[in-house]
């Protein structure tokens, strides 16, 4: 299987049903990640929002992010498919894949575990660190890390980073588990035919996902910077909700569905050809 074969198939797709897409998931889609850069200013900005506000607005856009991009894959996957359809099908799906959503979750949560329990166990003044404010200086930190604290640090430092190779592996292998619920209408068994889709294809997809991240951070930033400049110059700084930030966040937003909606798509037509190359033998 070629993965330039998935990406050209990929552009055709966005080319031929660009307007299909606008009509249904896109917008959905960019307003569920401006809702999101509106949340993360706004838990920036105001003075009493703990972490735990801030990490439950993520869940809850999750829901229509991931109806959106059902939409998004039942539209790859077959060119007759109408708008409506495409909704209709994403609706009948949602609750199989919000329930593979939660799985994902439990796994990143489960793995994150020994982490906390290291933290915790350094005797980290935690309370202490919450005053500091959603953004303090690194030299802040350091001064209320205490010595003894180091070696249950530097342990979950290295099994974080572990973790992460892992957690990055499942999430290369699984990652077909929307669009295999979607089409072949299976729940959990969702994550074993992903696997099996996707064998041998890790190091393939690896180098996509990087290159896709690497691509999606630079478009994101370059468009924050520039607007963010702009109206910064004409309306003034404004510390993150006024025009200027509001437009950045916009703009951010929008780079971000474009960047969703084609990986999205990519990951519908590696669905397709895996397919292919399963039946092929």
């Amino acid at each position: 299987m070629s993965i330039s074969a998935v990406w050209d198939r990929t552009t055709e797709f966005m080319s031929e049903r660009a307007s299909a897409v606008l009509a249904v998931a896109a917008p959905v889609i960019a307003a569920t990640l401006f809702a999101g850069e509106l949340g993360q200013r706004l838990f920036a900005t105001t003075p009493g929002m703990g972490p735990g506000m801030s990490g439950l607005v993520p869940v809850l856009l999750q829901l229509p992010l991931l109806w959106a991009q059902l939409q998004v894959m039942a539209l790859a996957i077959d060119p007759a498919v109408t708008p409506a359809e495409a909704v209709q099908r994403a609706t009948n799906r949602l609750g199989a894949a919000l329930l593979l959503w939660l799985v994902l979750l439990a796994v990143v949560i489960a793995a994150m575990l020994p982490v906390v329990a290291l933290v915790l166990a350094s005797g980290l003044p935690l309370d202490r660190l919450a005053t500091l404010g959603p953004n303090p200086p690194p030299e802040a930190i350091q001064a209320l890390i205490p010595p003894s604290a180091a070696p249950a640090l530097l342990f979950a430092l290295l099994y974080l980073m572990a973790a992460a190779v892992v957690i990055w592996v499942l999430y290369l292998r699984w990652g077909l588990v929307y669009v295999v619920t979607l089409v072949e209408a299976i729940g959990l068994p969702a994550l074993g035919r992903s696997w099996r889709l996707t064998r041998g294809m890790t190091l393939a997809l690896l180098g996509v996902s990087l290159l896709y991240a690497l691509v999606a951070v630079v478009a994101a930033l370059a468009a924050q910077t520039v607007v963010g400049t702009l109206l910064g110059l004409i309306f003034g700084r404004d510390g993150g909700l006024g025009v200027a930030g509001l437009g950045s966040a916009l703009v951010s937003a929008l780079v971000g569905a474009v960047m969703t909606v084609l990986a999205t798509g990519f990951l519908a037509k590696f669905y397709l050809a895996a397919r292919r190359a399963e039946d092929l033998g």
